[in-house]
């Protein structure tokens, strides 16, 4: 990375004037210009080099290029911190400058939390909010071309003889010339798809990878294979390519409801794109929730946990309105409110078991290919196997008893039919309150759902807490 050619300081990026400038002497340059002047004494800029920073909790892996200090790591928000080396990385072929400022983007992170009524009030405090790191994430940038003949299978009705019913197949061929360049997915195992996915990047504002870009930022190593996503690039090519195809009325005439388009990886970039990015313990300091805010758009990906008190607190308030109505019914009997009590405790017990399947898919990633990509070993032979993977979630008793309980005691009421009213009435404030504490147990279980265990060295993904 160049320095200041009048002082021999470090620069850093300015992201609302798009130039770098050293702070030392005041000195400003236009980071493409610079790139020019450090080419007449430097051939080439395949390599650059930084300092890596690694945490000595979970194992993260930062680069830094400046002399900036790493106060804490953005993964687990661990500060135990240790400078490592000096390396040397294979420069990225293109760059997408951070265009946003971190007071921007924080802007945008404070509107989306107000925005949701039931967030815990840390996820709210200065301190989460002063944890926004300004990072370069890796990405892979395919190009897919598909030019000439692509052939579809259709049908068309002919007629019909008894019970027999007959239709013409058809060949529907289109010439095809199209290219998506710009489709990206990242190369960092540890971040996920779905949240790399959600806050996409505009492809057409890249431009050569000059390292002055970096100044003042951390960077990530990727760690995955960019030949991973070639399918996924592929799939997001054919179906755009479909929706195009679709208003061409033949398809539809004989009977080609999805014409589909063979798209090819042509070219693949490296890229570095720009993110601020914050990790927040939850309050049993167990979980991490994760922050990312596109540093090109301002979109915002957060994890969104639930307080259960204003959860309870709005529950309570919204049930103000409903006794009035209900209480507008001239007469409600025992057993229907005993057949109201059952109808939550299966609703909530579906709910529940619901939210758990949701918990083994997040966890276990499987939906994630960066993630399971680093589960595959080749034996001796180059077959492929897969190493193990983290614990599932279970439908533990401490869930299903509550719903249980409920349920039996407000069929025994019904099947019984107890002379006095009260017996009916006490079976459903019993399941009533069974029913609010399972509640407490969804929320729970949404709040691991929107969280991740705190990673260990050696051991990422893990809860080594149990």
């Amino acid at each position: 990375m160049a320095k200041c050619p009048h002082c021999g300081a470090e620069f850093e990026y300015d992201v609302t004037k798009k130039s770098v400038y050293c702070a030392y002497c005041g000195s400003e340059f236009n980071p493409q210009e610079l790139k020019k002047e450090v080419k007449k004494a430097k051939k080439s800029e395949d390599v650059i080099s930084g300092k890596t920073y690694s945490c000595t909790q979970c194992g993260a892996t930062l680069m830094t290029f400046d002399e900036t200090a790493v106060t804490f790591c953005s993964y687990c928000s661990s500060q135990n911190i240790v400078e490592n080396e000096v390396v040397k990385e294979k420069a990225p072929d293109v760059i997408i400058p951070f265009a946003k400022t971190e007071e921007e983007c924080i802007k945008n992170y404070k509107r989306k939390i107000s925005n949701f009524l039931f967030a815990p009030s840390y996820m709210k405090k200065d301190m989460v909010i002063k944890k926004f790191r300004g990072i370069y994430m890796p990405y892979a940038v395919y190009k897919l071309v598909h030019n000439g003949d692509c052939i579809n299978k259709g049908k068309k009705y002919n007629h019909r003889s008894g019970d027999y019913v007959y239709y013409d197949d058809y060949d529907i061929h289109a010439v095809v010339n199209a290219s998506y360049d710009g489709v990206s997915f990242d190369l960092l195992s540890k971040f996920y798809d779905d949240y790399s996915q959600s806050i996409p990047f505009n492809a057409k504002e890249m431009v050569e990878f000059n390292p002055n870009y970096l100044a003042g930022f951390y960077a990530d190593r990727g760690d995955v294979d960019s030949h991973t996503y070639h399918s996924d690039a592929c799939i997001v090519a054919t179906n755009d390519s479909t929706r195009f195809l679709n208003k061409e009325k033949i398809f539809s005439k004989y009977g080609c409801a999805t014409p589909k388009v063979g798209f090819g990886v042509s070219n693949e970039r490296y890229a570095m794109f720009p993110m601020y990015f914050a990790s927040i313990r939850s309050k049993d300091d167990k979980h991490i929730h994760y922050a990312a805010i596109n540093g090109q758009t301002g979109k915002v990906a957060a994890d969104m946990p639930i307080s259960f008190v204003k959860y309870i607190l709005f529950s309570l308030i919204l049930s103000i309105p409903i006794f009035f109505i209900v209480n507008l019914i001239p007469m409600i009997l025992p057993k229907v409110v005993n057949f109201f009590v059952i109808v939550m405790a299966i609703t909530a017990w579906i709910m529940c078991a619901n939210e758990l399947n949701k918990c083994n898919d997040r966890y276990g990633r499987y939906n994630d290919k960066g993630y399971s990509s680093q589960f595959i070993e080749v034996d001796e032979n180059g077959k492929e196997k897969k190493r193990k993977r983290e614990k599932q979630y279970k439908m533990k008793a401490k869930y299903w008893v509550k719903y249980l309980i409920a349920i039996i005691l407000s069929l025994l009421m019904i099947i019984f039919s107890p002379v006095h009213d009260a017996y009916y009435y006490v079976s459903a404030i019993i399941g009533l309150i069974l029913m609010i504490w399972s509640f407490n147990d969804l929320v729970g279980i949404h709040n691991q759902l929107v969280s991740r265990p705190i990673p260990q060295l050696e051991k990422r993904g893990g809860d080594e807490s149990e």
